[in-house]
């Protein structure tokens, strides 16, 4: 194994400096181009939401609200209060998950 390796790492590195990364993701992709098998059980699907963090937006949500308190205040306390129900939703379902 690490004899091929250094013959493969001897080819890319030969290779003239505009086609090196090229060679490199090539032999990487062919690497795992040859390796999958496909009777090996697929990677466990995470939740759908997985890019979706309540938390986060609510401290967002939370920050550009204070200022618009002081200049618009009804749009600033809707906002503020969007925070603070995403923000217990985002705790409710940390601790529920869990």
């Amino acid at each position: 194994m690490e004899e091929l390796t250094r013959r493969i790492a001897d080819v890319v590195n030969t290779a003239g400096v505009e086609n090196r990364q090229d060679l490199r993701e090539y032999a990487i992709e062919l690497l795992k181009e040859q390796t999958e098998r496909s009777d090996a059980p697929s990677a466990p699907s995470k939740a759908t939401n997985a890019g979706f963090n309540p938390l986060g937006i609510a401290l967002l949500l939370g920050l550009v609200s204070l200022p618009l308190l002081l200049l618009f205040a009804p749009v600033g306390l809707a906002m503020f209060a969007l925070a603070g129900v995403i923000g217990l939703w985002g705790l409710l379902a940390t601790l529920f998950h869990r």
